[in-house]
C-alpha cells in the first residue's frame, strides 16, 4: 500500500470515498467544494490517500493547527476523516493510515495530535488518550439567576467580529486545549446556519456567546442551543448567563455543554432537566458527562521541553524521570529527566540520578497525564502506570490549572 499527498485529480474520488465512509453528512458535491476551498481547517492541501495497485483504498486529513496546552502554543496535527474503502475494510488500512499520519506529523514538527474517535479503543491502541470532558446540561432558562451584568450584553454585529476573535485569542492563550483560529475558521463559526451572536460589552468586548434558536410545538416551547460561551472575566460570564435567563418567555429548554469547572449545576435553582426521570430512587440527573477528543504526544521530548507551566505549588523543586512504552514511536521512550524549579523545567534524555519520582506508563496514558485529564497517582491506581518515589509531589508537578477544553470539531 502506497500513501501520498492528494492532487487535484483526486478531488472526486476522495469526495466519493468520504461520502461512503460518512454517509448522510454531506453530498459528494459539497465535499468537493470543501476540498477545493479548504474550508474551514484545510482541504486538498492537507489530504492524504492510500493506493493499492492504483486503486484508492483509504484516506485521511492531517490538519496543521496550533493548540494551547497549559498556556503554551504547540504545533498540532488534527487527524480527521480517516476512512477505508468499503471493499478494503478489516485489512489494517486504517491502522496503516494512522501510523503514516504520526510520521507526517513528526516530520513537520508537530508536538501533539488531536482527533475525534470513531472507536476509542482503536485509537488508544495507537497512543491516543481521552482528554476532554463536558457536562451536557439541559435546563429551563428560568433556573438561572437574573444577573445584573446581563445589562451589558447586546447583539453582535459584523463590526464586532474582530473584537470577538481578539477576546477568544486572549482566552485561548491562557487555556488548556483551545486552538488558534484564522479567518476561515471564524467565518465557519459565525456563518453557521441559524447562529445568533451576542457580546458582553462594558466598554470593551470581554465575552461572547454563539447560540441557535429552535422552534417548539408552542410559541413559548422553543429551545436555545449554546454552541460557544467564552468569557475572560467573572462579570462577563455572569452577564452571558443572565442573557440566557432572559430568554425564558420564548424558550422552554436550554442546551449547553459546560466545562466541569463552571459548576453550572450549582448556579441553577433547579438543575434537573425538564421532564426528567429519577436516576436512582430519589436521586435525579443534572447533566450527562461527555467525552470527546483524544490526544497523543507525537514528540515527548519536545512537548516536555515546550511546556511552560509546571506545578501548582509555588517554589516546587522536583526531579522526575519518565519512561514511556510507545510502540509506534520508539524514540519517545526516553527515559526523560525533567528537573522542575520555580515553575520552569529543564529536560534531557537520560537516567535521572537521584530522581525524586519515577513514572512508567504507556503512550495513551501519558497523553492523558500531559493534558491534565488524569493524575499519575490515579493512573497507577487504574493499573496503567507505575510510580516510584514521591507520588503526591509528582501529581502536583504535572497538574494543570484548567481542564482540557476544545470547542472546534474537525
Amino acid at each position: 500500500m502506497d500513501v501520498r499527498k492528494a492532487t487535484a485529480e483526486d478531488l472526486r474520488p476522495l469526495a466519493e470515498l468520504w461520502a461512503y465512509a460518512f454517509p448522510g453528512e454531506r453530498t459528494v458535491a459539497d465535499r468537493m467544494r470543501q476540498l477545493e476551498l479548504g474550508y474551514p481547517y484545510g482541504g486538498l492541501d492537507v489530504s492524504w490517500l492510500a493506493e493499492s495497485n492504483g486503486r484508492l483504498t483509504g484516506a485521511f486529513r492531517a490538519y496543521r493547527l496550533v493548540q494551547y496546552l497549559s498556556g503554551t502554543p504547540m504545533p498540532m496535527l488534527g487527524l480527521a476523516a480517516v476512512a477505508t474503502a468499503p471493499t478494503d475494510r478489516r485489512r489494517g488500512v486504517a491502522r496503516a493510515l494512522c501510523r503514516q499520519a504520526i510520521r507526517i506529523g513528526r516530520e513537520r514538527g508537530d508536538l501533539v495530535s488531536v482527533l475525534y474517535p470513531f472507536r476509542p479503543s482503536f485509537y488508544r491502541a495507537l497512543g491516543w488518550g481521552f482528554a476532554g470532558i463536558l457536562h451536557a446540561h439541559r435546563f429551563a432558562p428560568g433556573a438561572l439567576p437574573d444577573y445584573d451584568e446581563a445589562a451589558h450584553v447586546r447583539p453582535a454585529g459584523a463590526d464586532d467580529r474582530a473584537a470577538i476573535a481578539a477576546c477568544y485569542a486572549r482566552v485561548a492563550a491562557d487555556s488548556n486545549g483551545l486552538i488558534e483560529r484564522n479567518v476561515p475558521i471564524w467565518s465557519y463559526h459565525f456563518e453557521r446556519p441559524g447562529t445568533y451572536a451576542v457580546v458582553y460589552d462594558d466598554g470593551a468586548i470581554r465575552g461572547y456567546a454563539l447560540a441557535r434558536f429552535a422552534r417548539g410545538a408552542t410559541p413559548e416551547g422553543g429551545s436555545l442551543r449554546v454552541d460557544e460561551l467564552v468569557a475572560e472575566s467573572d462579570e462577563a460570564y455572569r452577564g452571558l448567563l443572565g442573557w440566557i435567563a432572559a430568554q425564558r418567555d420564548q424558550v422552554r429548554l436550554v442546551l449547553y455543554d459546560a466545562r466541569p469547572d463552571e459548576e453550572l449545576d450549582l448556579r441553577l435553582d433547579d438543575p434537573r432537566p425538564p421532564g426528567y426521570r429519577p436516576a436512582r430512587n430519589l436521586w435525579y440527573p443534572t447533566a450527562q458527562r461527555l467525552r470527546g477528543p483524544m490526544i497523543r504526544i507525537l514528540d515527548v521530548g519536545g512537548a516536555l521541553a515546550a511546556r511552560t507551566q509546571w506545578g501548582e505549588t509555588p517554589g516546587l523543586a522536583l526531579t522526575i524521570e519518565i519512561e514511556i512504552d510507545d510502540a509506534e514511536v520508539p524514540e519517545n521512550r526516553g527515559p526523560w529527566t525533567v528537573a522542575i524549579e520555580d515553575g520552569g523545567a529543564r529536560v534531557h534524555r537520560s537516567r535521572g540520578a537521584g530522581a525524586d519520582a519515577r513514572l512508567e506508563t504507556d503512550a495513551a496514558t501519558f497523553a492523558e497525564i500531559y493534558a491534565g485529564a488524569l493524575l499519575p497517582s490515579a493512573a497507577a491506581r487504574l493499573g496503567r502506570a507505575r510510580i516510584d518515589g514521591a507520588a503526591e509531589a509528582l501529581d502536583r508537578a504535572v497538574a494543570v490549572r484548567r481542564p482540557f477544553w476544545l470547542l472546534d470539531e474537525f
